[in-house]
C-alpha cells in the first residue's frame, strides 16, 4: 500500500514539469504610448503638442473641409513557445500592430481613435 501511494505522488510531481509555456514580446516600433494618449482633450488639444509628442505621422489624408487625419503606428511581435516534455515543441509568432488616428481640423484635435491589428 505505502508504495502505491509514492508511487502516486511521484507520478502527480512530474506531471507540473511535463508542460512549458514561454511567451516574449519584442518592440519593434513604438511612437506613442497609452499615457500620452490619454492626454489628449478632443476640442483642446492643439496639433502642434501632437506633433511635438508623436512626432511626424507616419500616413496622413487631408480633407476638402480642411481636416486632416494623421495615423501613428505601433509594431511588437509576439513569440510563444509551446512544449510538452520531449514529445513535442510548438513555436508561435505573431505581430501585432496598434494604430492611433487623429482627426485634426482648425489646429486643434477634433476626435481620435485607436485599434489593433493581429498577423
Amino acid at each position: 500500500m505505502p508504495k502505491r501511494i509514492f508511487m502516486l505522488m511521484g507520478m502527480l510531481l512530474m506531471t507540473g514539469c511535463l508542460f512549458t509555456v514561454d511567451s516574449d514580446t519584442h518592440t519593434q516600433s513604438v511612437r506613442w504610448s497609452d499615457q500620452e494618449v490619454a492626454r489628449i482633450v478632443r476640442g483642446q488639444t492643439s496639433a502642434n503638442w501632437v506633433r511635438s509628442s508623436f512626432g511626424e505621422p507616419t500616413r496622413s489624408t487631408e480633407f476638402d473641409d480642411g481636416a486632416s487625419l494623421w495615423h501613428y503606428s505601433n509594431r511588437s511581435k509576439v513569440e510563444t513557445e509551446v512544449g510538452l516534455f520531449l514529445l513535442f515543441h510548438i513555436d508561435v509568432e505573431r505581430e501585432v500592430e496598434r494604430q492611433l488616428s487623429i482627426e485634426i481640423k482648425d489646429g486643434v484635435v477634433r476626435d481620435y481613435w485607436t485599434q489593433e491589428s493581429r498577423y
